[in-house]
């Protein structure tokens, strides 16, 4: 079986089970979310070890859970209470972290106290801003402005909804950007983006996915997220379409410095889940705190 082939029949067999896990919500994607973030931090990890340093993973992995309850009981039960476990679990992590590489007496304990610690600040909260997504729109927020002339026995149902097609959004919007700026690429690109670290990629693709990005999320907004306004989900498509390069980037500059191909080959056909991931990783906290700040706060 070909490669291509493989990648397409797990797509084929991801694409529903994401779909359907992201519209069930609640524990469900809870869980799948967390699930993604350790595994994409153990791969993160791995790529430390190739590049001679030794961080302490069973902590980041701790930590990790920690910074995903946060959110997801921030947005069910109350936001103040995200706003103490957050920064709560990044102090005592810390801490964890410095203490426990003093006692065990490894070679390079700054490097490895400082990997150990920053993986979980950029894979682990990253991948965890999709829980804050997900269900930004249920719990403590349903007498939120936003939910104004709704029914109070409407506003679980519609909140719900609302959160899963901000998920599917973002998505949608992430995909769009990365396949078009490939054929793009393929088709016209002359003009090299990061040639040191991604060969392939060119301006010409890069633009022709940010702008297919902005006019799928203003098309997702127009048709299912009424709560959105078309000009803010311009800005967000845009965002989307120049933050989520960067992450396929910087996950190309850290494999090319621990030398390897894929993160892993824990998806046939794709490498890992930091691979498959690396885009949506830079792209769920800036859409998360776009939206919490401009309209779910409004």
């Amino acid at each position: 079986m070909s490669n291509t082939t493989t990648r397409v029949i797990v797509s084929l067999v991801a694409a529903p089970l994401i779909v359907g896990l992201t519209w069930l919500g609640s524990w469900w994607f809870g869980a799948f979310m967390l699930a993604l973030a350790i595994l994409a931090l153990r791969e993160y990890y791995n790529l430390a070890l190739h590049a001679d340093a030794m961080p302490l993973a069973a902590m980041g992995y701790i930590g990790t859970v920690g910074i995903a309850g946060s959110f997801f009981l921030g947005e069910w039960v109350n936001p103040r209470l995200q706003s103490i476990l957050f920064p709560s679990v990044f102090l005592l992590l810390t801490l964890a972290i410095l203490i426990v590489e003093l006692m065990r007496g490894k070679a390079h304990p700054l490097r490895n106290s400082a990997i150990t610690g920053f993986g979980v600040m950029y894979v682990g909260t990253f991948l965890a801003s999709f829980l804050g997504l997900r269900e930004m729109f249920s719990g403590s927020a349903l007498s939120l402005p936003v939910f104004d002339g709704i029914a109070a026995s409407e506003r679980v149902a519609v909140g719900d909804k609302w959160g899963a097609w901000l998920v599917f959004a973002t998505f949608i919007g992430i995909w769009t950007c990365d396949s078009m700026a490939f054929f793009a690429g393929k088709a016209f690109g002359k003009h090299k983006l990061f040639e040191r670290v991604s060969p392939n990629k060119s301006w010409e693709g890069a633009i022709v996915g940010f702008l297919s990005s902005s006019a799928a999320f203003v098309a997702l907004a127009y048709y299912l997220l009424p709560f959105l306004p078309l000009v803010h989900a311009g800005i967000i498509g845009a965002l989307v379409g120049i933050i989520g390069p960067f992450g396929d980037l910087v996950e190309s500059l850290f494999k090319r410095d621990a030398g390897v191909k894929d993160s892993s080959n824990i998806i046939p056909g794709h490498g890992g889940v930091y691979d498959r991931f690396d885009a949506a990783m830079f792209v769920a906290p800036v859409v998360y705190v776009y939206v919490k700040i401009f309209l779910a706060l409004g």
